[in-house]
């Protein structure tokens, strides 16, 4: 593509919705030319492909008095980007459930409007005329933030949450870009990083003391975090105990994620350390699929885990799915997620399948699911939901997903995880150790501290992993 803007650019945008219309070797330019006069926004927009001219005339009244700088940039940027689909539909009719909104975070556009003054019919009808969002996207959004409230209410600037990521996994599925390593490769250094980990918790609680901070939640992802034999996930448990004052702690979460790494051992370790929320993660009940992501583990060992654990006694158990996966049309999927409802789980996450830099999807010959198979099947999630008395409480979205849809955790209404909404809706100071964690600060604006990624990175200059911590202390002006 060949772009050309004037008088506002946002070229991001416009090659997020380009990517919807048309393949990355389509011969297109593309010529967009935006003026606001009189409290009109105009966005005239001409797309040359195949020696065909398609163009759109936008016109759009908005009086920018009293709006805030982050308000008339998302709507100068929805005017651009709406201009721009509208001379593409000309070219293919495709449906976007999301209209012309871009960003990860709906209900967080949801909440900044609400806290701007706006009511919920003025919130729809933003929701409806500048981004074109369909009514049951709509809905879902104020639901959702909605439902955050009634975690983000009890927010403040001393309580923060725990991240730790453990980057190891048995295999690596063929759609993941998280933060992992196979442990035929690297499990050699799971002893030593284990060790490392325990003296940044050491570090950590001291940073914590010092700064005067409440640990309101602790979660531990990755990878795998169960991966870990159990001497070592004990050994990380044990250190989280004996160091952090957990007086204050509401919730802890350790994400089992594959049943092909959860023992009896390791889940009766995590209940003794505390642990009272737990993730066991089929992302789909069809042995089938199973095989092609390349995960090591069948829909009855899924089931087996689940048991397993509420028997051990965990009564907090999220579940996850993927929408879209491999070869999957709606009937795996719809197979996938009553099995899984069999089981009552007490969150449930579905995610729409993503083609991820760093995935090996992408060196593979992959076509994401239809976005009209895709709705069918977050349709009838959302459906299901509601009827098991779930409600949608967290959501994100991300570029380059099938129909560019979204990720949608459900639970039951006193079972919410306080964590998801937090690093999602970044309100509150997030604290990351170990490999791949990102540490988010909550100030005026959001500061950031990355941890080394790989284990072997990790060990190898845990030096400056520890004097990353000092960096918490001087960015909260704590001395």
């Amino acid at each position: 593509m060949v772009l050309f803007q004037r008088g506002y650019e946002c070229e991001r945008e416009i090659k997020l919705f380009y990517n919807m219309f048309f393949n990355k070797d389509d011969d297109v330019t593309v010529t967009s030319e935006f003026k606001y006069e009189n409290k009109i926004i105009n966005v005239y927009t001409v797309i040359e492909y195949k020696n065909r001219l398609y163009n759109e005339d936008y016109y759009f009244k908005f009086d920018t008095e009293n709006k805030s700088e982050k308000t008339i940039k998302k709507v100068f940027t929805a005017a651009c980007t709406k201009s721009f689909v509208h001379a593409s539909k000309k070219i293919k009719d495709i449906n976007l459930p999301w209209g012309v909104m871009c960003g990860v975070r709906p209900a967080k556009n949801v909440r900044e409007l609400y806290d701007e003054g706006f009511s919920d019919s003025e919130v729809r009808e933003i929701f409806k005329t500048v981004y074109e969002v369909s009514e049951d996207k709509i809905d879902l959004s104020l639901t959702v933030a909605n439902n955050e409230k009634k975690i983000l209410k009890d927010n403040s600037p001393d309580k923060v949450g725990i991240y730790i990521g453990i980057p190891f996994c048995p295999t690596r599925c063929v759609y993941c870009s998280f933060v992992s390593t196979d442990i035929r490769t690297s499990g050699k250094y799971m002893n030593e990083f284990s060790q490392k980990l325990v003296l940044e918790i050491k570090k950590t609680a001291k940073i914590l003391k010092k700064a005067n901070l409440k640990i309101e939640s602790i979660y531990i992802g990755g990878g795998t975090p169960t991966a870990l034999d159990n001497k070592n996930l004990e050994l990380i448990l044990k250190t989280l105990n004996s160091e952090f004052d957990l007086s204050y702690l509401s919730e802890f979460t350790l994400e089992a994620g594959r049943c092909d790494t959860i023992t009896e051992e390791k889940l009766k370790t995590a209940k003794k350390y505390g642990v009272d929320r737990i993730s066991i993660n089929p992302q789909t009940m069809n042995d089938k699929t199973l095989v092609k992501v390349n995960r090591c583990h069948t829909a009855k060992d899924v089931i087996d885990c689940f048991n397993m654990a509420r028997n051990i006694g965990f009564y907090n158990i999220n579940m996850d799915l993927i929408a879209g996966l491999p070869d999957e049309d709606f009937s795996d999927f719809k197979h996938s997620l009553d099995e899984v409802i069999k089981l009552n789980p007490d969150d449930i996450t579905v995610h729409s399948m993503c083609i991820k830099y760093g995935a090996r999807l992408n060196s593979i010959d992959f076509e994401l699911t239809k976005s009209s198979i895709m709705n069918k099947m977050l349709s009838y999630m959302q459906e299901s939901m509601k009827k098991t008395g779930r409600v949608p409480y967290y959501m994100y979205r991300q570029k380059n997903s099938s129909g560019n849809l979204e990720n949608v955790g459900y639970s039951y209404p006193n079972k919410m995880g306080r964590y998801n909404v937090n690093i999602m809706e970044e309100k509150q100071t997030i604290i990351a150790l170990g490999g791949g964690g990102s540490t988010k600060i909550v100030g005026k604006d959001i500061q950031r501290i990355f941890n080394f990624k790989d284990p072997k990175v990790y060990i190898d200059r845990f030096d400056e992993i520890l004097a990353k911590k000092d960096e918490i202390l001087k960015i909260m002006e704590v001395v």
